[in-house]
């Protein structure tokens, strides 16, 4: 595997994560429309803009960029660590 490999990966995961964070912000009555009902979100008076279905797409980019954000360090500083400990005589 090439060592930019990883690197480029949490990059742009994280661009993707943040993207999608910033759409979903943007477009929060669509967001509020999905969990009306649910711990007190209320709709707003105004017709959303974007698609139930475009709102969840954006939501679930978000959510496997964030868990991409937050695995490939872990996973790559174990690895790291278990080849040190290995390593040390």
């Amino acid at each position: 595997m090439p060592p930019w490999y990883f690197p480029a990966l949490i990059g742009v995961s994280s661009i993707m994560t943040l993207v999608a964070g910033i759409w979903l912000t943007l477009h929060l009555t669509a967001v509020a429309r999905i969990f009306s009902g649910h711990a007190d979100i209320v709709t707003a008076p105004v017709r959303p803009g974007a698609s139930q279905r475009v709102v969840w797409s954006w939501l679930a980019a978000f959510v496997v960029g964030l868990a991409v954000s937050l695995t490939v360090p872990v996973l790559i500083l174990s690895a790291a660590t278990r080849h040190t400990l290995i390593s040390v005589p």
